[in-house]
């Protein structure tokens, strides 16, 4: 039977189209039309069927009732700012980057209404705090607030990464932050982003990167976060590099490092001063000549060799339910079982927000309680 056609208000349709960062060509051959149709529905002359339309919601990612308004909405500007690597493109953002952007600000206004549903405060400030000091000073405020210690710090000797990962996005969720892992994206495009919210601001780091740069990204971003009234980008940018490696790499500590670990081949000493803080050989290198500690010259011979190695191959796909967990943010997960627990919401809603069936709870409670007996 055919499919009855679909009376929309053609503004609305292509809002719907030119806010998820698609053109007409791109579009129609998604919601599997021509562009001759869409770009008739769009000026009021045609119209797409109802089947055409509901896979243009999909499309959009927006609910089918968006569609019908009567007017587009108005809406406020996208606020993440993504960490880019060089020669990454520029705004405008490919539309998969826009449908990221978007999930992440749902998941946050989901998570405000849970906290005030469970009748909870949240951790973060109402007013996101500025750090107006230099960012050594702030680095090790922060690092205070985040409780790890440098001992802490160079127990975590993984040569993975994903353990010092681990601690360091438990610590800053424990700031109230959200922090989500996502690998729709190449590291090409985007290496990271925080959106800011004013009860729950949220990180999001590619899990297509090292785990150890992974770790670096969200530093960087927790920077962001506090420094959300700057927006002098030319001048935050070099702030927020240096704010992240003082907390990862504090100078004293570093500089003990590089003349304790006394090996004659540059590269297998900068990766054992990595493994020391966790982070990417790449990035102690470059600390270590920013703060001249080595000689430039021999800064720039050991990344040429680490340059050389290429990219160090990562593992699977992983576990379904580490993913899923990492992918909403654990702090996420176990706020949406704490209100079903508490029968604020019900196992409709939960599994809705969980994305995952309501026969899987049990099983995804389990590796939440799993991963906090991680330490």
């Amino acid at each position: 039977m055919a499919s009855p056609p679909a009376h929309l208000e053609p503004r609305v349709l292509r809002w719907a189209r030119e806010s998820f960062g698609l053109s007409v060509e791109e579009a129609a051959v998604r919601v599997n039309t021509t562009q001759e149709r869409l770009e008739g529905a769009e000026r009021g002359e045609r119209n797409l069927t109802m089947r055409q339309v509901e896979r243009a919601a999909r499309v959009y990612e927006r609910p089918l009732a968006a569609l019908f308004a009567p007017e587009p909405p108005e809406e406020e500007p996208q606020e993440a700012q993504f960490r880019r690597l060089p020669g990454a493109p520029e705004p405008p953002w490919p539309s998969e980057m826009i449908g990221l952007s978007r999930r992440v600000r749902e998941r946050q206004e989901a998570a405000a209404d849970l906290l005030d549903l469970l009748d909870e405060e949240p951790v973060w400030p109402e007013v996101n705090e500025t750090l107006n000091a230099p960012p050594e000073a702030a680095a090790e405020m922060i690092r205070g607030r985040l409780g790890i210690s440098l001992a802490e710090q160079a127990s975590w000797r993984d040569r993975s990464g994903y353990a010092p990962l681990r601690h360091w996005v438990d610590a800053v969720e424990d700031l109230g932050v959200l922090v989500m892992h996502d690998g729709s994206l190449p590291v090409e495009v985007m290496r990271g982003f925080a959106s800011l919210h004013p009860i729950v601001p949220a990180i999001v780091v590619n899990t297509q990167d090292d785990p150890r740069a992974r770790v670096y990204t969200l530093i960087h971003e927790l920077g962001h976060l506090y420094q959300a009234e700057r927006f002098d980008v030319a001048n935050l940018e070099p702030w927020l590099e240096q704010f992240a490696g003082d907390v990862l790499m504090p100078l004293d500590a570093l500089a003990e490092e590089v003349e304790r670990i006394a090996i004659a081949d540059g590269l297998r000493r900068f990766d054992e001063i990595a493994l020391r803080f966790g982070v990417t050989p790449r990035a102690a290198v470059v600390r270590a000549a920013q703060e001249e500690l080595i000689a430039q010259e021999e800064a720039d011979e050991i990344l040429g060799r680490i340059s050389a190695r290429g990219p160090r191959q990562r593992g699977g796909g992983g576990d379904y339910y580490w993913t899923k967990i990492s992918r909403l943010s654990p702090a996420y997960t176990r706020l949406v079982f704490s209100a079903l627990e508490t029968q604020a919401v019900t196992y409709a809603a939960a599994s809705s927000l969980l994305g995952v069936k309501v026969g899987n709870f049990e099983r995804m409670r389990g590796y939440l309680d799993r991963r906090a007996e991680m330490g």
